[in-house]
């Protein structure tokens, strides 16, 4: 399998500075762009996470580089020959770890107390493929020109369908809480050539409505880059990473 893919994280318009991390394939990319063809074989290990960080005193920051590099080894150092069952009970543990690191480094540096991070993206393993989140950043999928959210906000305004409540206010995020917990969704065998998937921070949705990435996506040359101009053109509050990963080569095994 062939993965063509583009990012683009940016510290938006608003903030000083730019606590969102994004970690390809074992590299971690802050305040930057780029394009990467990556091939994905039969002992793939290869992540794509964007992962938003939020605490006081560049406490996000902090939080989410972390994050972002304690899953980075966390995969080069997965074993070979795990069943799909072992490796959700694996994320499940390493999950587990970086929100109890997360907790005590806070708490050694107050400075950095209450400081936490959002994670979400996808896990290539061996023949396996799974979406993983914690929190409010987003994975889609477009097919066909249809956009298609894959995970599912970890905020109260999606718990409770009280949409008078702040979109950022969420209930799951390693660090700023007494638990985590991730969401493992099996995607092995559901990928078809030209699928494209969107990996992003909650600086590009809370901007840009889903039709409207929708129409970008469906444009001739879709990049990373047009993403982030337009949550930038509609106020850039926030800062944004964007993730897009293009599958060639493949087709589903259903």
């Amino acid at each position: 399998m062939l993965i063509k893919s583009d990012i683009h994280c940016d510290r938006g318009c608003v903030r000083q500075n730019n606590e969102d991390m994004i970690l390809l394939g074992g590299e971690l990319f802050r305040d930057k762009a780029e394009t990467t063809d990556w091939e994905i074989g039969d002992n793939a290990r290869f992540a794509a996470i964007v992962a938003d960080g939020m605490g006081g005193h560049n406490g996000g920051e902090v939080a989410s580089e972390f994050a972002a590099q304690f899953f980075a080894a966390f995969v080069l150092d997965l074993p070979d020959g795990l069943s799909a069952g072992d490796l959700t009970d694996k994320v499940k543990e390493w999950t587990e770890n970086a929100h109890r690191h997360i907790l005590e480094q806070g708490r050694r540096s107050p400075e950095y107390d209450g400081m936490g991070t959002t994670f979400c993206g996808l896990l290539f393993y061996g023949e396996f493929i799974f979406a993983l989140n914690i929190g409010d950043s987003r994975l889609y999928r477009f097919r066909n020109g249809i956009l298609r959210q894959l995970s599912t906000d970890h905020s109260m305004r999606e718990l409770t369908g009280d949409h008078s409540l702040p979109a950022n206010q969420i209930y799951n995020s390693l660090g700023a809480g007494a638990t985590a917990f991730v969401e493992v969704k099996g995607l092995t065998g559901q990928l078809y050539d030209d699928d494209l998937f969107l990996i992003c921070s909650d600086g590009l949705c809370d901007m840009v409505a889903d039709e409207a990435i929708e129409q970008i996506l469906s444009g001739e040359t879709p990049t990373a880059t047009a993403l982030v101009e337009a949550a930038k053109q509609a106020g850039g509050k926030d800062n944004v990473s964007v993730i897009l990963l293009r599958i060639k080569e493949a087709e589903n095994n259903d």
